[in-house]
């Protein structure tokens, strides 16, 4: 019986992304630059004003 599509190795690669991913997004108001967690300011065009979006 040959593996279905999604093998034991793969399946645990899938886990431990999935289980990483991020639970929020910070993003510039101003030019809607992506922020890397725990950034302040945005550094494309350095405006403070940073929105959270819980996901």
């Amino acid at each position: 019986m040959s593996p279905g599509p999604l093998s034991g190795n793969m399946i645990e690669r899938l886990r431990r992304v999935v289980g990483t991913r991020q639970r929020s997004h910070l993003e510039c108001r101003r030019c809607g630059t992506t922020i890397e967690t725990g950034g302040t300011t945005c550094p494309a065009c350095g405006s403070g004003n940073i929105a959270q979006y819980d996901l």
